[in-house]
């Protein structure tokens, strides 16, 4: 019975990508395929630059803007989503993080939580004998 399950691990071990967009002869085609979380974090820098645009248009001549706002949060979110954080990938290594930050506060013995008083009492050991 075990061996005819299926096993999702080999589906979410790899990250979700775009292969396609349109559909027929108009479609565009990527070989590789487009990372939907590098998706999502090129638009967060994107939105970052875009929050400080004054600035920038001040410094960069008209020419480069294009690719600064284009190109450079893609090559950003690349190198950013191909990083690895303490050996997990950027959204598995946030994911724990916020789980610690909100779940710190509790202690678990054998999966279940402690009470809070019992933690606070001072322990004593007995002789060993």
């Amino acid at each position: 019975m075990r061996s005819e399950a299926y096993s999702y691990r080999k589906f979410f071990k790899y990250p979700l990508k775009i292969w396609k967009i349109g559909k027929g002869e108009k479609s565009l085609v990527f070989s590789k395929g487009i990372e939907i979380r590098q998706i999502v974090v090129s638009i967060l820098i994107f939105g970052f630059f875009f929050l400080f645009r004054g600035s920038i248009n001040q410094v960069l001549p008209t020419t480069f803007q294009l690719a600064f706002y284009a190109v450079l949060p893609w090559m950003i979110a690349g190198v950013i989503c191909r990083s690895k954080l303490d050996g997990k990938r950027l959204d598995r290594f946030f994911i724990g993080y916020f789980r610690y930050l909100f779940t710190k506060r509790f202690c678990y013995s054998s999966h279940r939580p402690v009470y809070q008083p019992q933690m606070k009492k001072s322990q004593s050991y007995e002789r060993f004998q």
